[in-house]
């Protein structure tokens, strides 16, 4: 009787193992939050709280995400859209940028109109930026260029990971570089360095998610 225990604790301990070291290395999942964005262009728009500081760096951050990827274009529209087609026959404006306070954060994506043909996906981020903690950071300019960078990342589906943890989440997946997805502070001592230009762009794991989606 102990014998056979012994056997199929074996057997148990074989199977676990095996299943172990054929087990893919972990990554992240897509789209972040559950909501993926709409497949058309990524349009972008600023409301009235974004100043001539904060605007500086968002053209490069939308610019980079067109030449850099799969995405169509990313064009800038005057005044924002916010409604869906349901309403006045045109998509939402996809990127809505906002100046404004963030409890705990630099920055935050946060879907607000859905799709009129698809209610899973978003047709409406809208995407703050907290420049009042920024600027009293370590390091205000680069801070800046890469928390526009990752919440623009969000409005195309990307999660964020937090190199600072032990152990420290990979940068979407093993082996990958830093990117600005990133989260916290862009002078932390987990991160290549501040002026790098990891700060403003994505890896390529990062890259196939969005182009495997556009």
């Amino acid at each position: 009787m102990r014998a056979g225990r012994r056997l199929s604790f074996l057997v148990i301990a074989t199977v676990v193992t095996l299943m172990a070291s054929i087990a893919p290395a972990s990554a992240d999942l897509w789209p972040w939050g559950g909501v993926p964005p709409d497949k058309t262009v990524h349009t972008y728009c600023y409301t009235t709280s974004v100043g001539a500081g904060v605007k500086s760096y968002i053209p490069g951050a939308m610019n980079y995400l067109a030449d850099s990827t799969d995405v169509e274009g990313t064009y800038l529209e005057s005044p924002c859209d916010i409604k869906n087609s349901n309403e006045d026959g045109d998509p939402a404006t996809d990127a809505a940028w906002f100046q404004v306070w963030v409890d705990n954060a630099y920055g935050q994506a946060v879907c607000k109109v859905r799709t009129a043909s698809q209610p899973g996906w978003c047709d409406q981020w809208h995407i703050r930026i907290n420049n009042e903690t920024i600027d009293v950071s370590a390091d205000p300019h680069h801070q800046y260029i890469k928390t526009v960078c990752h919440e623009l990342g969000h409005s195309v589906g990307l999660a964020h990971y937090n190199p600072n943890l032990n152990p420290p989440e990979f940068p979407g997946e093993a082996g990958q570089p830093h990117d600005c997805q990133a989260s916290g502070s862009v002078t932390s001592a987990s991160l290549p360095g501040a002026s790098g230009s990891w700060t403003w762009q994505y890896n390529q794991h990062h890259k196939d998610h969005i182009n495997a989606w556009f």
